[in-house]
């Protein structure tokens, strides 16, 4: 009888195991195939456009980030993506879904040589869920050419809107 636990135990411990792990592995791969079409103006990942006016422009996204409940890319002052992946009206919700797209991307990121420094989050009563920023390290190395644009960088905020009384923690990956 306590074969059959342990055996049914190891059995659907590792079914999450490889269910996590894909997942993870998924979340990365949509991550950096958006920052890889960064220098190509994100054109073999925009989607057809959804709004064109003075101030911006907004294409829908071809690629689906897992975790993602909605996601878009935007030309307003700069182009980037924009990727939404919690929204809640209780702050005390935030803290374990910050932590775990923190640690996603730091894992997906941190390993290609970027490296994460921190900003003060300016929404009033977020000081605690700092702006994390995820940017290229450059080498000082003056036989290697700099591009002539600076590498795609990412970042991730939470934010807060008065009209619709929502929280949401967004993901953006800019051009440079």
């Amino acid at each position: 009888m306590i074969i059959k636990r342990v055996l049914l135990f190891t059995i659907i411990a590792g079914f999450i195991y490889s269910n996590v792990s894909a997942q993870t592995d998924d979340f990365c791969n949509a991550v950096n195939t958006i920052l890889r079409d960064a220098p190509n103006k994100f054109r073999n990942v925009r989607g057809k456009t959804l709004q064109a006016n003075n101030n911006a422009t907004m294409w829908d996204c071809s690629i689906k980030v897992p975790g993602t409940i909605g996601s878009r890319f935007v030309a307003a002052m700069g182009l980037y993506y924009e990727g939404a992946v919690f929204q809640t009206p209780f702050i005390t919700e935030i803290k374990a879904v910050y932590e775990k797209y923190k640690s996603q991307l730091s894992g997906c990121l941190l390993p290609h040589g970027y490296a994460l420094s921190t900003g003060d989050n300016f929404y009033a009563g977020l000081g605690e869920y700092k702006k994390l920023i995820f940017m290229l390290e450059e080498k000082d190395d003056p036989a290697v050419a700099r591009p002539i644009n600076p590498p795609a960088h990412i970042s991730m905020e939470v934010t807060y809107s008065k009209e619709v009384g929502k929280y949401t923690i967004v993901i953006f990956i800019f051009e440079h």
